[in-house]
């Protein structure tokens, strides 16, 4: 059997792709996190003042129940 000729390395020549298309999927995991992360950020800010304005909204309409119950008395 003979053996095989091995054949010649470009030097010049990117990684093997398998190792390129792992870091590329680790990279766009990572920044699909960060995406969502940022996402999660902006819509518990976003409940937190519609939260706010609902309570005051509420505290409003109270006092203006308790208002015309007074006035009707």
């Amino acid at each position: 059997m003979k053996a095989k000729k091995k054949r010649p390395v470009d030097p010049d020549a990117p990684p093997r792709p398998n190792l390129l298309s792992q870091d590329k999927k680790l990279r766009e995991q990572e920044n699909t996190v960060q995406d969502l992360n940022q996402e999660v950020m902006y819509l518990k800010d976003r409940l937190s003042s519609l939260e706010t304005k609902l309570r005051t909204q509420d505290n409003l309409v109270s006092q203006i129940l308790s208002r015309l119950i007074n006035r009707n008395k």
